[in-house]
């Protein structure tokens, strides 16, 4: 290294930055906040037990709060949607408590979801200059145990008439035993939500079907969707479906110069990602062409990643064509004429990084190091022609994450730019060990647990843990709190790795941040102003009216949530505000808000839920729909089995107004309470089994976990003059353990073991005993949670066989 840049380096290491540039990277700084990748909002985890389900499935999770805008105990109350993806609606909306920063809950799905595709989208009770904060969403499949009396087919019939110039897609709806839908009930819409090029209603045909046209030339990549719902009776079936784009290429092939452009006469490494057109990764061969003579061979990985390197001269044409896929020509990015290019040999670095820098032309280039919001490091450089230097970072004073190394022209605007990791040796990670590899059904499992960071360091830790059958872990669905933290928070749509641990494989952070943290920097040119953040709490409000005016005097009112019972007094104009001490509930999240005047008739109370404005938030969501393909259409229509022979019922749904949906006539009650063949009350093991019966009144009954409870009855839901019905913030139940011991009950859940809350000491070897059940196959264990020194994950695969 020259001496010039040995001196830079010392200058940039001992002060960080050179005081006489202060004043113009502070301005760079502040400008990164609005186009780097980091927000001013708070990081929010959820582990699920598993990410498929079956109708009728208990849900466990742990919320974590990673990071915090405000001060941890602001965030109180967490907001869960589920969410069909097919049409968006909500199928159900749930509060629970977060405390210190840890949500625990649960919920049972109903028994009436059919199969598909869902999300679990999560928020906290904060706003951040008007935005949610803390947003997480956990894609889950659901595999229905019941028979879907309506399939429907979509294919193209003709992708483009000459006379009409019209596509026309063919439906094809069928019965569940593949009997043909005649007279079926079909809306369609083709577009977006900016966008809708045609809207339509019909009825399928007597053998099932449905031409639908559609205008073939005005299709584009962005309104191409065609959403279809068909209705038949009680029963509804939704399909999505990508039409066609008139000489649309096959393939996506996208180019990503290191750096962020290719730069003529100097040496780019140049990252490539390869698609269909539906987004789905392609593993293959292309040919890059410098004008019409064949320059390389390159290839894509099992992620449709690729790099090759190569020196550019701006007068000639570069181009890729796909071995296999026609002859489609996919050129290169413009040449620039004067540039810079910026290399580095890995980026994913430990205590240091290294990276190489080189201009066409003579130049001086300002270096910084950034958390895409402050600039941690900074130096300058005057370059010469054609002439590379090097370039190392100590990065000491630098935490483990993801940072950019930015190179400023003389204007200081970005020119190059490179994504790394720092201290990846720093990640966390828990060791999960047992007792054996292989066990038996109804066996004893002894597991250890240590969280440890670096040096083989044993930290403090408080993880959740869960032990589930492998068939119901999808890896397109897969997240963990580590990969989240570090690298899917920041950079969107990453793509599946074959083992699950995306952080594990250095190989492919490197590669994904070759392609997904590739960004070209538009910096505004006058600095931006440095605003802090505006905090806004989700509260529970109201206002009570007397004979439709407002209140003059004050009113008492009280809530009545099991055992938590508290007064609570309007202001002088009737409003009032319900804090999260109100709404706890041990009653299934139910509350109930009393007048507290015996002319109640005169009053009426008007409220504002949090959860309306939530469901607003993700009813409008724009996120990326999974397309289902006509050969792809029936794989979420098949039926599962429970083992040992249990099959849940087929159920008729009948549409009631009411906060709880009775499917059975000898299910649960109008509450949702039930009792089952072994005097269980609300039993996990037995939810939909064809002879639980309605619990009574101040009979007693065993509790899930052990011990008894008189049942204090159902009060009927609908709101009584007096008495209003609002959904409270659930409170974290146990985990029901199943009795080894008793043979004539069969123990078929997919999950075996869940915890919330395990506090690993620093001292070591935190051990926890469960039992198998008669499920058998791999089961995967799966801990993570948080450590004095940031997030971490660990797992392990046992063998469950028949004893």
């Amino acid at each position: 290294m020259p001496l010039k840049i040995i001196y830079i380096c010392c200058l940039l290491f001992l002060n960080g930055f050179v005081q006489a540039q202060n004043f113009r990277l502070d301005s760079v700084a502040i400008n990164l906040k609005q186009y780097g990748l980091n927000s001013d909002h708070s990081s929010l985890f959820l582990h699920f037990d598993k990410n498929i389900y079956s109708n009728n499935d208990q849900v466990w999770f742990t919320g974590y709060l990673l990071n915090t805008v405000a001060e941890s105990e602001r965030y109180h109350t967490l907001y869960l949607s589920l969410v069909n993806n097919a049409d968006t609606s909500i199928v159900l909306q749930e509060k629970f408590l977060i405390k210190e920063g840890i949500a625990f809950g649960s919920l049972a799905l109903p028994d009436s979801l059919p199969s598909g595709r869902y999300r679990f989208v999560a928020h906290t009770n904060m706003k951040i200059n008007d935005h949610f904060d803390g947003e997480f969403t956990q894609p889950i499949t659901v595999k229905s145990t019941t028979i879907n009396p309506l399939t429907a087919n979509v294919s193209i019939f003709k992708n483009f008439d000459e006379q009409t110039k019209n596509g026309t897609v063919l439906l094809q709806v069928l019965s569940g035993n593949n009997r043909f839908v005649e007279n079926a009930e079909i809306n369609y819409q083709i577009g977006n939500a900016d966008e809708t090029i045609k809207t339509g209603k019909a009825k399928s045909s007597v053998i099932g079907e449905l031409m639908i046209n559609y205008p073939a030339e005005k299709i584009t990549k962005k309104n191409n969707l065609l959403k279809i719902s068909i209705k038949k009776n009680n029963h509804l079936k939704y399909v999505n479906f990508n039409l066609p784009v008139q000489d649309e290429k096959m393939y996506q092939f996208s180019f990503y110069p290191e750096g962020g452009y290719l730069i003529d006469g100097l040496t780019n490494k140049v990252g490539f990602e390869l698609k269909t057109e539906n987004g789905n990764v392609v593993q293959g061969t292309a040919v890059l062409y410098e004008n019409e003579k064949v320059l390389d061979t390159i290839y894509t990985n099992l992620q449709g990643i690729g790099s090759f390197v190569f020196q550019p001269n701006r007068l000639k044409r570069y181009y890729a064509q796909i071995i296999g896929a026609g002859f489609n020509q996919y050129d290169l990015p413009t040449i620039l004429n004067h540039g810079v290019a910026l290399r580095l040999s890995s980026a994913i670095s430990n205590h240091e990084l290294k990276a190489q820098i080189e201009s066409n032309d003579q130049q001086q280039a300002h270096v910084v190091v950034h958390d895409f919001s402050n600039i941690l490091l900074q130096s300058s450089f005057d370059l010469q022609a054609n002439r590379p230097q090097n370039m190392r970072f100590k990065l000491d004073s630098i935490p483990i994450g993801l940072y950019a190394l930015t190179v400023l022209n003389n204007e200081y605007k970005p020119i190059a730019e490179r994504i790394f990791f720092a201290h990846y040796n720093k990640i966390n990670r828990i060791s999960v060990i047992t007792d054996k590899e292989n066990y038996t059904t109804r066996d004893s499992v002894e597991l250890d647990l240590n969280a440890i960071g670096r040096q083989n360091k044993l930290l403090p830790a408080m993880v959740s843990v869960s032990c589930v059958q492998t068939n119901r872990l999808s890896i397109h669905n897969n997240q963990n709190i580590t990969d989240f933290y570090f690298f899917q928070q920041l950079l969107a749509d990453l793509p599946t790795h074959q083992f699950n641990l995306k952080y594990n494989d250095i190989n492919y952070l490197n590669e994904v941040l070759m392609v997904r943290g590739w960004r070209r920097y538009q910096w505004p040119t006058e600095s931006l102003p440095n605003v802090r953040p505006k905090l806004v709490s989700l509260e529970y409000s109201g206002e009570v009216l007397k004979n439709r005016k407002q209140l003059k005097t004050p009113l008492i009112l009280n809530t009545f949530a099991g055992s938590n019972i508290n007064v609570i007094n309007t202001d002088s104009l009737g409003k009032f505000n319900l804090t999260a001490a109100n709404l706890l509930s041990e009653d299934r999240g139910r509350v109930w808000l009393n007048i507290g005047d015996k002319r109640y008739a005169n009053y009426e109370v008007l409220l504002n839920d949090p959860l309306k404005e939530i469901r607003n938030e993700v009813i409008n969501q724009k996120i990326s729909l999974l397309v289902n393909q006509t050969t792809k259409l029936n794989d979420l229509n098949q039926s599962i089995n429970i083992t040992n022979g249990i099959t849940l019922k087929d159920v008729v749904i009948k549409s009631k107004k009411d906060n709880f949906l009775n499917f059975a006539e000898h299910g649960p009650n109008r509450c949702g309470d039930y009792v089952c063949r072994y005097n269980i009350l609300n039993c996990a093991n037995h939810a939909g089994y064809q002879d639980n019966r309605k619990p009574l009144k101040g009979k007693s009954y065993v509790r899930s976990g052990g011990g008894t409870i008189v049942y204090a009855g159902c009060t009927d839901h609908e709101d009584k003059p007096n008495l209003r019905m609002l959904k409270g913030i659930h409170l974290a139940k146990e985990f029901y353990t199943s009795d080894v011991s008793n043979k004539s009950e069969p123990i078929s859940f997919a999950t075996i073991y869940w915890n919330y809350q395990v506090v690993l000491h620093e001292s070591g070897n935190t051990r926890l005993v469960f039992n198998t059940g008669d499920l058998t196959g791999k089961f995967k264990i799966i801990v993570q949670g948080i450590t004095s020194e940031g997030v971490a994950y660990g797992e392990k695969e046992i063998n469950v066989a028949e004893k």
